[in-house]
């Protein structure tokens, strides 16, 4: 998504689309709504959004509808999956971010969500192979009118909460930083900027949310407001730091 975004629109022509994406703060990622944004479908297009989280993951079957509506297009299936936490919530109030993150953080734990998650690809793979919706007019959760209201009316405060943070955003470094510059080339929004050596989240630039800066850190020297611990950081083994800085790289 990251290398098209540089695009006036972007054109889906395959007859089954895919949106896969990690939840950030219970919402809908930046690039993932600027994606949509530029999206032109066609008439007949199977939707479905695969998305991963690890704590509450909010409804964002309900925003999605709302933002793919404006491109005149409907979610036909919707499916999240519990992961790793890779931050301890340093960007929400003090009170919930949790200091004992990296010690959750065990082989046994990341075995049983990993177990977990494979029996639930072949759920999610048998649906979107025979086309099922679990979004729409058809589906039980648009029947049930009071739950589609109060999952809206949440959705939208916790949207505007995470916009308003973005300018206090609590990222910083400490004595250990040796200036590698990694972490500038993994941050997706550009955020980062190396001034003096050191990283310099800029404040006209929007965060992501990602947490890649903090986790490739080999210094852990990264941390952020309220949470100090350099006991442990969290990254998928699958992905390296140049998987992450070469999405970044735009499509002609």
């Amino acid at each position: 998504m990251l290398s098209l975004l540089n695009k006036e629109a972007i054109e889906l022509k395959a007859d089954i689309i895919g949106l896969v994406f990690p939840i950030y703060l219970s919402s809908t990622p930046i690039p993932v709504r600027e994606f949509i944004k530029k999206i032109h479908f066609k008439p007949g297009q199977y939707l479905f959004a695969v998305t991963t989280n690890c704590g509450y993951p909010g409804k964002l079957e309900y925003y999605l509808e709302k933002l793919l509506a404006k491109r005149g297009k409907g979610l036909d299936f919707y499916y999240t999956l519990k992961m790793v936490s890779n931050s301890p919530k340093g960007l929400q109030p003090s009170f919930m971010i949790v200091q004992n993150w990296a010690s959750t953080i065990t082989e046994k734990n990341i075995s049983a969500l990993e177990e977990n998650v494979q029996k639930e690809l072949d759920i999610i793979i048998k649906a979107i192979t025979n086309k099922e919706k679990n979004i729409g007019k058809d589906s039980p959760k648009h029947k049930n009118a009071v739950a589609r209201v109060i999952n809206k009316t949440l959705q939208l405060p916790l949207q505007w909460y995470i916009e308003g943070i973005n300018a206090k955003i609590g990222f910083y470094t400490d004595s250990t930083c040796t200036g590698c510059g990694l972490c500038e080339s993994v941050c997706p929004s550009k955020k980062i900027k190396m001034n003096n050596g050191k990283p310099l989240w800029q404040e006209d630039i929007r965060c992501y949310y990602c947490y890649a800066c903090f986790n490739f850190c080999p210094e852990q020297a990264i941390l952020v407001k309220n949470y100090t611990h350099k006991d442990g950081r969290y990254y998928y083994p699958g992905i390296t730091a140049k998987d992450i800085a070469e999405q970044k790289i735009q499509e002609k």
